[in-house]
């Protein structure tokens, strides 16, 4: 069968981080634009009481998984791969009304899968993604968010076409004071294979400046700054190691219903510009909905667990 034209991995890389440099030129005037618009709007967010970064808009690394599983979607034939993969996103302002904002940013991804079974053949998958996301302030202490994110997925095997992949959620945010917000929703996923929901609720307390506790499962955390320069964080993040394929087609899509379990080190480089490390297990899973037959798949802490490293730029303001 004909195959799809692989491009070289460097290639891929040159192209990342080309995307990346104009983000990291533009955060200063940008950021100065952003706040001068939110600072005029109704918009609340938590004041400033930690040293911790707020999340990076931008983001450029390279990630390697020692276990990514693949499943045939037919034959329910689990493999495992080893995987390495370049990403990059971006997500920018692009509307900020007095009660409302509007979001927007795109994704780019590199994976390449090395096979652990003679029988396997090594292949590579590209996906690129664009997101959109809104925020309305509805009350002096309540918010309501709402994204999606739209993903096309093309892997090298055989004559594989994209694949669209479509994920999404909705959540609510309650601000009880400076130091403390509350947060419940759903993270939705409707692929050609899978169709499922994940369930979140939790907080976020500021101890200290140093220290914050973000308890929102199933990703909780621990952050620790010891200062404006360095940030720590120490716990779970979705993963990108799970993926379904169809034999039939040869057409793939990502699963995020398993996560990491990590430490992150970061230090800042230059003005916004971050550097961080990051190592950890990935394979672990949580309480989800499968839309699909409506059964509920409990939390799995034991199965199908291996390392992983991660090395990243990511800008972040404050």
């Amino acid at each position: 069968m004909p195959r799809n034209r692989r491009f070289p991995g460097w290639l891929i890389a040159l192209v990342l981080l080309v995307s990346f440099v104009p983000c990291t030129a533009s955060a200063e005037g940008l950021f100065s634009a952003t706040v001068d618009r939110l600072s005029s709007s109704d918009m609340e967010f938590q004041r400033r009481v930690s040293n911790a970064p707020f999340t990076p808009i931008a983001y450029l690394g390279a990630r390697r998984y020692g276990n990514a599983r693949l499943v045939d979607d037919r034959s329910g034939e689990t493999l495992n791969f080893q995987q390495t993969n370049l990403s990059a996103y971006a997500a920018l302002p692009g509307w900020v009304g007095q009660r409302d904002g509007v979001f927007a940013g795109g994704w780019l991804s590199h994976s390449r899968f090395s096979a652990d079974e003679p029988s396997a053949e090594d292949f590579t998958v590209d996906s690129v993604g664009v997101a959109v996301g809104w925020l309305r302030q509805v009350q002096p202490r309540w918010q309501a968010a709402a994204f999606m994110l739209p993903i096309g997925h093309r892997s090298s095997l055989g004559d594989s076409d994209w694949s669209l992949q479509t994920m999404g959620g909705a959540s609510a945010r309650y601000i009880q004071r400076d130091d403390l917000w509350w947060a419940f929703g759903v993270f939705a996923n409707a692929g050609p294979y899978e169709r499922y929901v994940l369930p979140y609720v939790g907080a976020s307390w500021v101890i200290n400046p140093r220290w914050t506790l973000s308890a929102v499962m199933p990703w909780p955390a621990l952050l620790y700054a010891p200062s404006g320069d360095w940030f720590f964080r120490l716990g779970a993040s979705p993963s990108g190691a799970s993926w379904t394929v169809n034999s039939r087609s040869e057409e793939v899509a990502v699963s995020l219903e398993s996560w990491n379990f990590g430490v992150t080190a970061e230090r800042r480089l230059a003005g916004p510009l971050w550097g961080a490390l990051e190592g950890g297990v990935r394979g672990l899973r949580g309480l989800r909905l499968d839309t699909r037959d409506a059964t509920v798949d409990t939390p799995d802490f034991r199965g199908g667990r291996s390392g992983y490293v991660a090395l990243s730029l990511r800008l972040r303001l404050r």
